[in-house]
């Protein structure tokens, strides 16, 4: 496991990998808060780093670390709503950020 949380750590973007109750890996990312928003902005490709984390984790899979994986929280696009028009009839969804500002992974032995 050991092994495992330190080639997550050198990923691009993530900042720290804490192991927390029971087999579950909580993976931070570089992120800075959004003022006046419940957003987050993740530094880094969040595309990119996604799935460096899953060819970690199905490369340790795949050498008999651990029998499975699964997400158990992931970053979500958050969006500013704005509407358009006297009866604001045409609205429009801009991207603001992502909430959390980390992945969370639970892992079967």
């Amino acid at each position: 496991m050991k092994q495992l949380i330190d080639k997550l750590r050198d990923i691009d973007g993530v900042k720290a990998v804490r192991k927390q109750s029971g087999p579950v890996l909580k993976i931070e990312l570089f992120h800075r808060e959004i003022p006046n928003s419940e957003a987050v902005e993740i530094r880094g490709d969040l595309r990119s780093i996604s799935q460096n984390i899953v060819n970690i984790l199905d490369e340790a899979r795949n050498e008999g670390e651990f029998e499975s994986w699964e997400w158990v929280r992931k970053p979500q696009k958050r969006y500013q709503e704005t509407s358009l028009g006297r009866n604001r009839s045409v609205s429009d969804r801009k991207a603001k950020g992502h909430r959390p500002g980390f992945y969370r992974v639970s892992i079967q032995v």
